[in-house]
């Protein structure tokens, strides 16, 4: 009885601590100054809510929204377990960094863009890729930048 207790309690602060992390990476957007539009947000949660619109995979919801609207979901929708932010440029990693307050990781270099795995204060404990804690990826391809936490899990 014990131990299943602490399985639920662990599996609560989980996805308290990814909802925080999620609104961490959103005030993070909202005060970047990298003079490049925010095209749109997305909210990764296993919760469902009928008042916003969200497209089932299977796993998790995904649920679209402009910048100024996250905030909102992330705080009306259960079990949050991520968020990715689009930019409309190919923004320069370094920028990123700086205005995210970020360290990065992990860089990894794939056929048509670069995978990122950084660390900010503020978006929560993280994930462990290759033995580095890290809680934000950093996508920069073709055009387009995307920052998740923990990770990005829709597609991009």
């Amino acid at each position: 009885m014990l131990v299943i207790l602490a399985v639920v309690v662990a599996a609560v602060i989980t996805f308290a601590a990814t909802g925080r992390s999620a609104e961490g990476l959103i005030e993070k957007a909202q005060s970047a100054e990298l003079g490049v539009n925010v095209s749109r947000v997305e909210v990764y949660a296993k919760g469902a809510c009928d008042d916003y619109t969200y497209t089932q995979t299977g796993a998790f919801n995904i649920y679209g929204c402009k910048l100024s609207g996250a905030g909102i979901i992330v705080a009306n929708v259960d079990n949050i377990l991520g968020t990715a932010v689009f930019y409309d440029a190919e923004l320069r990693l370094s920028d990123v960094l700086e205005q995210y307050g970020a360290k990065s990781m992990i860089i990894q270099s794939g056929e048509n863009c670069v995978n990122v795995y950084a660390y900010a204060k503020g978006c929560g404990y993280g994930v462990e890729i290759d033995g580095e804690r890290v809680n934000m990826q950093i996508v920069l391809k073709d055009g387009q930048t995307v920052i998740g936490c923990p990770l990005v899990m829709g597609s991009y």
